[in-house]
């Protein structure tokens, strides 16, 4: 692959982030809170879980699909327009039509339908995001601007939930999130007309090369594949472990407040993750040493989540996220750096990514399947975060077959 030799500005890095950020706040402000209160209201007690279950898998479905075909269609404007930014244009203009569908459904066919219109637009500014990265940073830069792009999920993840706790759980969220997404995406589209432009033809002959993909560009390499899979079961975890925190909370601790309680385990959880991630992405960088800080991270995972299984106050609960805020800020650190470090060629980092992005949204389909029969049945959630410890220990494993990457 042709690795940029420039490094980039703190200001186009901020941009990114801030891009990073207001998909993430869209995506788990309800995922945490709108859509579970949601849920409870339209399908009650008796159908809460299942409806639940129902909308984000559904949508969870949809970005399976849509995340790749945003990245293929960004490379092909790349190719022809020399910039990804159409599809960041097009793709937030679906999302925020979903939001206000959100904002107005009181049927569970309207709530899904609303999802997976938020889902199908919000994962095209995230596959750009994502081939931004592959596209402009240096290899000497990505253990700090990846650590920084994983920052940008959690403050986005904090900043959805404090949104939808802010108006008690009530749709008005969806309106708020509806206006601040596309304002803090715009930072990403000013910093790329701010960027050089490469022209799609410069010797104006009409033959762009870099239109001319092979098949065999699209051939995920060994450590891609291993870096698919660490991805995809580090998530796992935790949509498990996040999902269905709101009805953990209230059946199994129950906190009088559940809303209330999710967004401190979730400051709490993610300052730590932010903490870790700064400073271990930069250690990267310094030390060539990816593969061992993610082994680190999901083995803490695994850690936290045995304590929640065992956590039935509020105190418990809260140290068992303290410890899974740790291993997953360790993760996400260097999460990024291994994806991008992994690809073969620079012309099909779009499609690369974006499929690389199913291992983010593929969980969300998994995670309900796991989770119902569990927490319906009499071993409850205990067993279900058992279940999580040990999907992340299986994603410390991946990480020995990393040889290719640092």
């Amino acid at each position: 692959m042709t690795r940029p030799a420039d490094r980039v500005g703190p200001l186009w890095i901020l941009a990114l982030t801030l891009g990073v950020v207001a998909v993430f706040a869209s995506w788990f402000g309800p995922l945490q809170i709108l859509l579970p209160v949601q849920t409870d209201r339209i399908g009650g007690p008796g159908g809460r879980e299942a409806l639940l279950g129902l909308v984000v898998g559904t949508g969870a479905a949809v970005a399976l699909v849509a995340n790749p075909v945003w990245g293929l269609v960004s490379d092909r404007c790349r190719a022809r327009l020399g910039t990804r930014m159409p599809v960041v244009y097009v793709g937030t203009a679906i999302g925020v039509a979903g939001q206000l569908l959100l904002l107005t459904s009181d049927s569970g066919p309207a709530t899904v339908a609303g999802w997976v219109l938020v889902q199908l637009g919000f994962n095209g500014p995230f596959a750009v995001l994502a081939a931004l990265m592959a596209d402009r940073v240096p290899e000497q830069q990505r253990g700090v601007v990846g650590s920084l792009f994983g920052v940008g999920q959690i403050v986005g993840v904090i900043s959805g939930v404090a949104v939808a706790e802010s108006v008690g759980g009530g749709t008005t969220g969806y309106l708020v999130l509806a206006v601040l997404t596309p304002a803090l995406l715009s930072a990403i589209v000013v910093a790329g007309r701010a960027a050089p432009v490469v022209s799609p033809d410069p010797a104006g002959s009409g033959d762009d090369p870099r239109s001319r993909i092979a098949l065999t560009d699209f051939r995920p390499t060994r450590e891609y594949c291993w870096a698919w899979a660490l991805r995809f079961l580090m998530n796992l975890t935790n949509a498990i472990l996040l999902i269905y925190l709101f009805f953990f909370l209230d059946s199994v601790v129950g906190v009088p407040d559940p809303g209330n309680a999710v967004l401190m385990i979730t400051v709490v959880t993610l300052v730590l993750s932010a903490v870790c991630a700064a400073t271990a992405g930069a250690f990267s960088d310094r030390l060539h040493r990816r593969r061992e800080i993610a082994a680190a991270g999901a083995l803490i995972t695994a850690g936290g989540l045995i304590g929640l299984a065992a956590s039935s106050t509020m105190p418990a609960v809260l140290a068992a996220a303290a410890v899974l805020g740790v291993g997953w800020g360790l993760f996400i650190a260097v999460d990024m750096a291994i994806i991008t470090g992994s690809l073969a060629t620079s012309g099909t980092a779009g499609t690369l990514l974006g499929m690389a992005n199913i291992a983010t949204s593929l969980p969300q389909v998994v995670a309900p399947a796991i989770a119902v029969p569990l927490v319906t049945s009499a071993a409850g959630y205990p067993a279900l975060y058992g279940v999580g410890a040990g999907i992340a220990v299986a994603a410390a494993l991946c990480t020995l077959q990393l040889r290719g990457v640092r």
